[in-house]
C-alpha cells in the first residue's frame, strides 16, 4: 500500500471526509474518468457519470466498512453509475442497445482525446462486436488491470461468469484480430 493510500484510509477511520474525498479525488480521478468513459464511450458522457459517481461516494464515506479496497469500493461506484446512465438512456429511446455497440467504434474514431492506430483500430473494432458486458469485463481486466475478483465485487457478477466470459471474449478478439493476417 503506498502512503497516499495509507493517508486515505487514515482520513476514513479519522472521519475526515474532505481529507478522504480529496484524497480520492487526488489518487483515483484520471482511472475513473477513463474506467467512465470506456463504459459510456462518449466524453460529455463520461463527466456527467463520474461527477454522480463522486456525489455517490460523499454519501458513501461515512458508511464505508473497508470490507474491500477503496479502489474496488469507487470502481463499483462508478460501474453502477454508468450502467445507471446506461439503462437510463435506453429507457428514454436516446439509444437503442444495437445503435450502442453499432456506434462504439466510431465514436471512438471520431473522438479528438483519442488516437485510433492500425493496432488499437483492429483492437477497438473487436471490442465493438462484443456484448456489453463482455466488453466491460475486458476493458475492466486489460486496460484497468483489475483481478477477477475486483472484476466480480464491481460487477456484481458471480467470478466464475466472469472468468468465462473473459476468456469467451479473449477468444473473439484473437479470431477477429486474426482474421486479416
Amino acid at each position: 500500500m503506498s502512503v497516499k493510500e495509507q493517508n486515505l484510509i487514515n482520513c476514513i477511520n479519522a472521519k475526515d471526509w474532505n481529507g478522504a474525498l480529496n484524497t480520492i479525488v487526488h489518487l483515483y480521478h484520471e482511472l475513473m474518468y477513463w474506467h467512465i468513459r470506456k463504459l459510456v464511450i462518449c466524453h460529455d458522457d463520461a463527466d456527467d457519470v463520474l461527477q454522480n459517481t463522486y456525489l455517490k461516494m460523499v454519501k458513501g464515506l461515512p458508511g464505508f466498512k473497508q470490507k474491500s479496497s477503496v479502489k474496488t469500493w469507487i470502481y463499483r461506484i462508478a460501474y453502477n453509475e454508468s450502467m445507471r446512465f446506461l439503462k437510463k438512456q435506453r429507457q428514454g429511446g436516446v439509444r437503442l442497445a444495437e445503435k450502442v455497440t453499432d456506434s462504439y467504434f466510431a465514436k471512438l474514431e471520431s473522438d479528438p482525446y483519442i488516437d485510433t492506430n492500425a493496432c488499437d483500430k483492429k483492437l477497438h473494432q473487436a471490442l465493438a462486436l462484443l456484448t456489453p458486458q463482455k466488453r466491460h469485463i475486458v476493458q475492466m481486466k486489460y486496460f484497468d488491470d483489475l483481478t477477477f475478483d475486483e472484476i466480480a465485487i464491481i460487477t456484481d457478477i458471480n467470478i466464475n461468469t466472469v472468468k468465462a466470459s473473459y476468456y469467451s471474449a479473449k477468444k473473439s478478439i484473437e479470431t477477429q484480430l486474426l482474421k486479416d493476417v
